[in-house]
């Protein structure tokens, strides 16, 4: 639920993850059904939009993963969809998420809310900063082993967090699309100690108060590589990814490679003022949204506390 809030606050109305968003096919939903009903005619005039949209000769990207000198007449064979498809237009360019963020998912540090929920019995915190919008930012290598080094299984945050009972977990996510990092809380007797601890450790890393463990910064690497291993386990899945690489991002072929060996390289100097500028702001309430879902009775101290860092989270039912 905490994504579905967040998708909320940070999309734009015209945004595809927005439409997509539980609470808001909570809501549209029962109207498109009232129309079913009352005016079918006006959702098949919709529904043959979306399909103009989608299979328009300016829209689609296609990806056809197959041993193409094996196949007979693989380019001709597409022929008989082009009457209907049309190829007067040139494709349309491919929109970012960054583009349809609201001005809230493009400037976070105004937004922080508790939503009560009767339903759990824990609190659970997502807080969304400002991040890499772009793979090619020169600080995306850094920023891939700050965050795998902070979620190591038995790592800072771990040992911090879930072995002193604060929390069943921590996270934090890169969100390039859209130019944003999060980090969130999951399953906590007490979010706002889960955060302030994170924050507190966080911060020692990124000074010179705790340094990093070498052993602990090789597993991180390691870890990292593994992920992209797992990521093309199989012919297909490689095929696909390389697809979204150079169609969808628009980058070059060798990008794995050159990442990897850019992240070999990294510096801890550069790991530590990438916590400062990137991670850090994730835990300011002038630079991040904050979004608290919980059981009704932690509703007050939550509110309370989190006022004490500068959130100030207004508390909102979720009907």
């Amino acid at each position: 639920m905490l994504g579905a809030i967040e998708e909320m606050l940070s999309s734009a109305p015209p945004s595809v993850v927005r439409a997509h968003s539980t609470l808001v096919k909570a809501v549209y939903l029962k109207g498109v059904k009232r129309q079913l009903e009352e005016d079918p005619k006006n959702i098949m005039c919709q529904l043959e939009e979306l399909r103009h949209a989608l299979f328009g000769s300016f829209n689609p990207r296609v990806l056809i993963i197959a041993n193409i000198e094996k196949l007979l007449n693989p380019v001709s064979t597409w022929n008989i969809l082009a009457p209907e498809l049309g190829s007067n237009k040139a494709v349309s360019p491919l929109e970012t998420r960054h583009s349809r963020l609201s001005e809230a998912g493009r400037n976070p540090g105004s937004l922080s809310y508790i939503v009560p929920m009767p339903t759990i019995d824990s609190s659970y915190a997502l807080s969304v900063a400002k991040g890499p919008s772009t793979l090619r930012d020169p600080r995306i290598p850094a920023l891939m082993v700050a965050f795998s080094y902070l979620d190591a299984v038995e790592g800072p945050l771990w040992t911090a967090v879930r072995g002193t009972g604060l929390a069943y977990g921590t996270n934090f996510s890169r969100h390039t699309e859209s130019g944003q990092i999060s980090f969130s809380v999951y399953r906590s007797p007490n979010a706002l100690k889960a955060f302030e601890t994170c924050k507190n450790v966080v911060e020692g890393l990124a000074s010179a108060e705790t340094e990093l463990e070498p052993s602990a910064l090789e597993g991180a690497i390691t870890s990292i590589v593994l992920g992209f291993a797992n990521a093309q386990s199989t012919m297909a899945m490689t095929a696909q990814m390389s697809f979204v690489r150079q169609v969808i991002l628009g980058l070059p072929s060798e990008w794995n490679d050159m990442i990897l060996a850019k992240v070999r390289e990294v510096r801890i100097s550069e790991i530590k003022q990438t916590m400062k500028d990137v991670i850090l702001p994730a835990f300011d309430a002038t630079a991040a949204n904050l979004i608290i879902t919980c059981a009704p009775v932690m509703e007050e101290e939550l509110m309370k506390g989190f006022g004490k860092l500068g959130f100030y989270p207004e508390v909102r039912a979720l009907a």
